[in-house]
């Protein structure tokens, strides 16, 4: 006797990344727009309500994993402890470096997403609106390296430009330079702007 038959009533497991894997294939091959929820459902063969449970929108199939890369910048910045303004920047960088780290196999999806986002206006402001950016929690970083007790000019101009960095490195890494290192493109790019950064960190 089968699972689902031992289980009878509920609902079989669907494959969340499959079925985002399916959306963004559409979605690049077809366009964003012209793609409804319904066709996603259909050619994932999943109903309509399950296709909703899973995904409230079609913009948020495509910002699948971003709460990942926000994990990974997160728990590199706790992992760093106490450290001065010049260190922090290391770790900045080593942090957005570690959440454009991605298994091989999902190097394609990725590509997908950016691309998606980078080409649509609509898909990018929802993006930022829905989920944020990374900026704020790079900015109380950077602020407690300076000993402030809040957040200064300083900190919140250099996590703004980390994070706009790190998007416009892996936009230039998905449309292109697939053939390279996400992780190696976002090093380069954090390290040109960082290291012109060094001189403002050092005046204290």
């Amino acid at each position: 006797m089968s699972e689902t038959t031992a289980r009878r009533g509920r609902p079989a497991t669907v494959d969340r990344h499959r079925v985002a894997a399916t959306a963004l294939r559409l979605f690049t091959d077809e366009g964003f727009g012209n793609v409804t929820m319904d066709d996603v459902a259909v050619a994932c063969g999943v109903g309509r309500r399950t296709l909703f449970r899973l995904f409230p929108s079609k913009a948020a199939m495509v910002w699948g994993g971003s709460g990942e890369a926000r994990d990974a910048i997160d728990g590199v910045l706790a992992a760093a402890g106490d450290v001065t303004l010049p260190e922090a920047l290391d770790v900045v960088r080593g942090a957005f470096v570690a959440s454009s780290t991605f298994p091989p196999e999902a190097l394609e999806v990725t590509r997908q997403r950016l691309c998606l986002i980078a080409g649509d206006e609509e898909l990018l402001s929802w993006g930022t609106s829905s989920i944020g950016t990374s900026a704020a929690s790079v900015a109380e970083f950077l602020s407690r390296a300076e000993g402030a007790a809040q957040s200064s000019l300083r900190a919140r101009s250099l996590a703004a430009a980390c994070a706009a960095a790190n998007f416009a490195a892996l936009v230039w890494w998905a449309q292109s330079a697939p053939e390279r290192d996400p992780a190696g493109v976002v090093d380069e790019a954090l390290t040109h702007l960082l290291d012109g950064a060094r001189t403002w960190a050092a005046q204290g």
